[in-house]
């Protein structure tokens, strides 16, 4: 008999889209494995199978009664018997929703939830959420080790359930778009690119990069892929640092791939962080990687090894640093070269899928 797997998702920007998106792609139908999705149809990633159609909220109060009960139907209807939700509201979400199926629940934490949310009544609520999804789930994977010890910190007795999971982004595409060919469609031809892949929300503090491309030299081009509420200050802020023309608003392609691996240097610069999907796609693509110090950051990113790392908020070491890549392409070669290996050899999709294979099955085992 195969293990029935429900993966649930909220609203990602990509990255965590792209893991499920791979999780179905390489266990359904494979080693006893059914593996379906629950998450938004409006996902900005092609699933291998459709999704059933459910939407996480953002916010801890509003509308979480109704995705609990949707997801208490489609748990029930499908037979599920595991459930592995990504990201902390999915995982309380689920885990509610599973309690009167006798369905287990595993829990995928990819990011920690507002650290920039200091005070009032909505910190409050995310501290809670925290220490809550931990416990109310069998088995909480950490995607960092810097995630895992806050995680433990918050849970308390529950600490035991949190264990760090690196995670693969499985192989590169099979055909790659001529890169010359992307970069002339990005009008940046033979000119220094900058590339960077992300939700345009406060966290990854696109502005910074902004701020850091406009004391580069002239000619340097800036391609940024993703959507956000924060799109048009962005906008704003490149036109007023008189850098607009340099920059190329991409949203979301199915070609993501394609323009990464056409840059010269791919850059976050992220306030907080788990460890980026984004920032593996591009060591695997063999694009160096200029990032900022944060969160698990420093466990992907080897600094002046395997690419650079600044402190976040600070567009003057950011732009240095871009353009210690940009300007010695022996460099970027030798961080890139370093990056993929430490890629393939510490975040192998192998180990992650086989970790995840196990798990389901000690939970369907559990049920």
């Amino acid at each position: 008999m195969s293990v029935r797997v429900l993966q649930v998702l909220g609203r990602s920007a990509g990255g965590i889209a792209r893991h499920v998106a791979l999780l179905v792609r390489e266990l359904d139908g494979h080693d006893d494995f059914e593996v379906d999705a629950a998450g938004p149809a409006d996902t900005p990633v092609v699933m291998p199978k459709p999704v059933h159609d459910i939407v996480i909220p953002d916010g801890p109060l509003i509308g979480h009664r109704k995705a609990i009960a949707e997801l208490r139907r489609t748990i029930a209807e499908g037979n599920y018997e595991v459930v592995h939700a990504h990201g902390l509201r999915a995982g309380v979400d689920a885990a509610l929703a599973a309690r009167t199926e006798g369905v287990t629940v595993l829990l995928t934490c990819h990011n920690l939830l507002r650290p920039d949310v200091s005070g009032g009544i909505k910190a409050r609520l995310y501290r809670w959420a925290e220490p809550l999804a931990v416990r109310l789930t069998s088995r909480t994977f950490a995607v960092s080790k810097d995630m895992t010890e806050h995680l433990r910190r918050a849970s308390g007795s529950a600490a035991d359930r949190v264990e760090t999971l690196y995670l693969g982004v499985g192989d590169p595409p099979l055909r790659m778009a001529d890169a010359p060919a992307v970069r002339a469609e990005l009008g940046a031809g033979e000119s220094p690119l900058i590339v960077t892949a992300s939700r345009l929300s406060a966290q990854k503090s696109v502005d910074v990069m902004l701020s850091a491309v406009a004391r580069l030299p002239d000619n340097v081009c800036l391609a940024i892929l993703g959507r956000g509420p924060a799109e048009s200050e962005l906008r704003e802020h490149a036109d007023s640092l008189g850098i607009g023309q340099r920059v190329r608003w991409l949203g979301w392609r199915d070609d993501a791939a394609d323009v990464i691996a056409a840059g010269n240097v791919f850059c976050l610069s992220s306030v907080w962080e788990g460890i980026p999907l984004a920032v593996q796609e591009a060591m695997l693509l063999g694009t160096p990687v200029v990032g900022t110090r944060v969160g698990g950051m420093p466990e992907i990113v080897e600094d002046r090894v395997g690419g650079r790392l600044v402190p976040k908020n600070d567009p003057e070491r950011l732009a240095e640093a871009l353009l210690e890549v940009l300007e010695s392409p022996q460099t970027a070669k030798r961080y890139a070269a370093h990056a993929r290996e430490r890629l393939l050899e510490v975040f192998s999709t192998e180990l992650m899928l086989a970790t995840l294979k196990d798990a389901y099955l000690d939970a369907a085992r559990a049920a």
